[in-house]
Parts: C-alpha cells; structure tokens; sequence
C-alpha cells in the first residue's frame, strides 16, 4: 500500500481523506440520510386527514396532554398565524379543541380530541408497521449494523435525559 507524508514525519494511505474531512463527509451523509429517512417516516403518518406537519402537532399533543397555540408555534418552528390556520383545520376535522384557559382568560389552550388521539395512534401504527416491514426484509449481517448503528447514533445524537 502506497502511502505519503503528511509533512510533519507521519504518513496516510493514499486515496484516504484526512481526520477532519473524513468526520465531514460522514457528517454530510449522515445528516442527508436522517434527513430524507425522517421525511420517508413523517410521510407514513400522514393521511387524506392530515399533513405531515399537522400529524406532528397531533403527536406533540398527545405527548404534552396540551399546549397552548404559541408553544405549538415555537415547536414547530412556524409563525403564530401559520400555527393559528393550522389548528382552525384540525379543530374544524374534530381532532383538536381549543378552550380558554380556565386562569388566565387571555391563554388558550389546545387539547386533542378521542378522534385526534385515534388518529395518532393509527398514525404511529402505521409508521411503525412500514418500517418493521422495511427491517423484516434486511439480512441477519443488515440487521445487526442497523442494531449497531442505532446504539451509535443514540450516543453520539441524542442527549441523555435527566
């Protein structure tokens, strides 16, 4: 294997990109493929209902129990009048109340529905289903790098919980 100097005594393989560019293209592709896979999953939550973005404030309700219009807003990284339409259609579709808070009359606050939680839960069943679908169909040596990798991408991604 032929190999270089690097100018300071070491020496790389050639064809091998140094440390830092090499964190950066996996960066590059790790990000892309997050991207378009979290995408491919939010489309399988979406229905003839609802859009992916309103199936995200379905499901940040069901999680949260409530929430009022400017903490969806500031979630979804939407203005509040975008966030306002938003909830007038699924309001309007049964799958969201609005009221006042029962404190504060200035507040409003936003819950689901027991046809908003159905459809959340259908949702996730369904995201869920095609996804087992996609991992039934990968090889024993398939399903054990996606175990590997999702153990490194926790650790590396998602910050630990207190």
């Amino acid at each position: 294997m032929s190999s270089h100097g690097a100018g300071d005594g070491t020496t790389e393989p050639i064809g091998s990109a140094p440390e830092g560019e090499e964190a950066a293209e996996l960066a590059a592709e790790l990000q892309r493929v997050l991207l378009v896979s979290s995408r491919i999953l939010r489309s399988h939550t979406a229905s003839e209902e609802v859009s992916a973005p309103q199936f995200s404030v379905l499901a940040y309700l069901h999680r949260m129990g409530e929430s009022t219009p400017s903490a969806l807003a500031e979630f979804e990284h939407v203005s509040p009048p975008v966030m306002t339409r938003s909830l007038g259609r699924l309001e309007g579709a049964g799958l969201v109340r609005r009221a006042t808070h029962p404190v504060d009359g200035r507040q409003v606050r936003v819950t689901l529905t027991e046809e908003g939680v159905q459809l959340v839960l259908a949702g996730r069943e369904h995201r869920h289903t095609w996804l087992r679908d996609r991992i039934d169909g990968a090889t024993p040596a398939q399903r054990a790098a996606l175990r590997g990798a999702s153990e490194v991408l926790r650790e590396l991604l998602i910050p630990p919980r207190d």
